[in-house]
C-alpha cells in the first residue's frame, strides 16, 4: 500500500498537562457575575467538554472540564448568594462534588 493511502495524523505532541491546566486557568468570565451566570457558565464548558470528547479532542475536554470544575468547586462556594440561591439539598450534593 502507497503511503499517500494513509490518512494524515496530527503529529504534533501531546500538550503536557501544565500546559492544559494553564489553558484552563486562563478564562474571560466575570469574576462579579451573578450566580446563575456561573451555573449557565459551568454547565456550557461541560457541554463543550463532551462535546470535545466524542471529537477525540481530549485535551480541548480536559481544558473545558477543568474550567467547568473549577467554577463548581472554587467560585460557587464562595459566591456572595451561594446561600440563598441554592437549597439545602442543592448545597449538600454540591459539597458531595467537593469531598
Amino acid at each position: 500500500m502507497a503511503s499517500n493511502q494513509h490518512p494524515q495524523h496530527d503529529r504534533r505532541r501531546p500538550a503536557m498537562i501544565s500546559e492544559l491546566a494553564a489553558r484552563a486557568s486562563s478564562n474571560d468570565w466575570n469574576e462579579n457575575g451573578a450566580f446563575k451566570y456561573f451555573l449557565r457558565l459551568a454547565e456550557r464548558y461541560r457541554k463543550e467538554a463532551k462535546e470535545a470528547v466524542a471529537r477525540n479532542d481530549l485535551e480541548e475536554a480536559f481544558v473545558a472540564f477543568a474550567r467547568s470544575a473549577t467554577i463548581v468547586l472554587e467560585i460557587l462556594p464562595v459566591h456572595r448568594d451561594y446561600l440563598t440561591s441554592l437549597s439545602n439539598a442543592q448545597r449538600n450534593n454540591l459539597t458531595l462534588v467537593r469531598t
